[in-house]
């Protein structure tokens, strides 16, 4: 048995709101993830208590597109997947995007573990013009920027913060 953490964080910076990743999503179908598959969570009340309703999302970074990074980009509307966060630009490493499009050049091995993802968590977002791919490194604002870290995946990514003498990553 493997335990992990599922994780959203909700950043502030000049005056806008930003995610980075948004988790596996409810009522997805993950035949593969299991873990995953048909969740029924409190993300968006949990995500509103921390200051974060949908509408106010500005930016969500996706650093990465496993399944347990980009599920909640979308949620279900009827029959159809629609951006979970309307007004926000979804910010993805375009080597990724290429990677696990469907119809790229590019067929990975373990594919299988990211069945319907591209579907119902990628292609949403994209559809509405709601993304906007990167390369190399990506600048946000005079404090955060992303740096590609491939190894996980093509695209990973990770994000650093630069904020007077203090740094993350």
């Amino acid at each position: 048995m493997v335990r992990s953490a599922l994780q959203t964080w909700v950043l502030r910076s000049e005056g806008r709101t930003i995610l980075i990743d948004s988790g596996a999503g409810n009522d997805k179908f993950r035949p593969y993830a299991k873990q995953w598959q048909y969740m029924d969570t409190d993300y968006l009340r949990t995500l509103a208590h921390a200051g974060a309703r949908p509408q106010d999302v500005d930016v969500v970074v996706n650093t990465h597109l496993h399944n347990d990074h980009v599920g909640w980009n979308t949620r279900r509307e009827g029959r159809d997947w629609v951006p979970t966060f309307p007004n926000a630009t979804y910010l993805i490493p375009k080597i990724d995007f290429d990677f696990w499009n469907p119809l790229g050049p590019v067929r990975p091995r373990y594919r299988q573990g990211n069945q319907n993802v591209w579907e119902d968590s990628v292609l949403p977002v994209h559809q509405a013009g709601q993304v906007k791919l990167w390369e190399g490194s990506y600048t946000l604002d005079s404090h955060l920027t992303l740096h590609p870290a491939p190894g996980h995946t093509p695209g990973s990514s990770v994000i650093q913060l630069k904020s007077g003498s203090d740094r993350a990553v």
